[in-house]
């Protein structure tokens, strides 16, 4: 059964620039957003390679790719866990993402059957991670939405674009032990950038016990996926 980590906040408060610190040897992020990583030299760590003779992708040699289909998710996954044995870490940036693209490719169908596509198709690629080996870690991105419920408290959760399916009957935050929060605090003029380890009530962030230290910690995404490991792993 393969690690993983849920990181859940608004765009530009940092669950992508959190990857930085992950070292990209080991690394392959499948991207749905389609767009630049935003950190520094990121184009000649994260690549897509094409072999010159078959013009396919080299997998042996790419860590990055652009895509918003489940299906091309689902299966990089795969081939991630079972040809790649040198990657430990595998992102898709931004879950939300290609859940978008699938909904706007379906706009125009008509009845509620594309909904339930949509929701069988998000939930193959997160239950799929649970049968990846043992010594991957997946992180999934994801924006939140706010919402109220039915006793009028404002709560903030797993954004779930075009329909409540996905929240409703699949509830993503249950499928993940560890729930983290994207958080920026301005000190002294400056935006710091944070995860939160634990609900405030009125969330979804969750971490196991003694996992963390501290409730406010660094995005830094190899931090988190170290932690992680030490506390599966220690008697």
């Amino acid at each position: 059964m393969a690690n993983k980590v849920l990181i859940l906040g608004e765009p530009g408060t940092g669950k992508s620039s959190s990857l930085e610190t992950l070292n990209p040897s080991s690394t392959f992020i499948i991207c749905p957003d389609e767009k630049s990583l935003p950190f520094q030299g990121w184009k000649k760590k994260y690549q897509t390679i094409i072999k010159e003779d078959t013009k396919k992708i080299d997998l042996q040699k790419t860590n990055f790719y652009e895509t918003t289909s489940p299906k091309t998710v689902l299966a990089l996954l795969q081939t991630i866990s079972d040809q790649m044995p040198h990657i430990k870490v595998a992102v898709i940036d931004t879950f939300t993402s290609m859940q978008i693209a699938e909904f706007m490719d379906k706009v125009n169908e008509r009845g509620f059957e594309k909904f339930t596509e949509m929701a069988s198709d998000a939930y193959k690629v997160l239950k799929s991670i649970k049968n990846l080996r043992n010594d991957l870690t997946v992180v999934v991105t994801a924006h939140v939405e706010n919402n109220y419920d039915s006793e009028g408290v404002l709560r903030t959760s797993f954004k779930v674009p075009g329909g409540k399916l996905i929240g409703e009957k699949i509830k993503v935050e249950g499928m993940f032990t560890t729930v983290l929060y994207t958080e920026v605090v301005m000190e002294q003029g400056t935006p710091k950038y944070y995860f939160v380890t634990q609900n405030n009530g009125k969330n979804t962030c969750k971490s196991p016990k003694g996992m963390f230290d501290d409730i406010r910690i660094p995005n830094d995404m190899n931090y988190v996926i170290e932690r992680m490991e030490k506390y599966d792993n220690e008697e």
